[in-house]
């Protein structure tokens, strides 16, 4: 049998918060019915990467140095 290991990676806890804000909304506004797989957080990536800006903040990514 096959040792099937996952490696987890972390999310900022920030970003995971504002995803999920974003889904309450959603669901207020319509957008989004109240079921599990529509206002899950993978189910709000896959709609962040739709928006017409994401590549210009992909790109803003590669070049942008970091802050603190």
């Amino acid at each position: 049998m096959a040792n099937n290991k996952i490696a987890h990676d972390r999310i900022d806890m920030n970003f995971k918060i504002d995803m999920k804000n974003i889904a309450r909304i959603r669901l207020a506004k319509g957008l989004a019915k109240m079921k599990p797989t529509e206002l899950s957080l993978p189910e709000m990536t896959r709609l962040l990467r739709r928006c017409e800006n994401y590549p210009k903040c992909l790109e803003e990514l590669r070049t942008k140095p970091k802050t603190r």
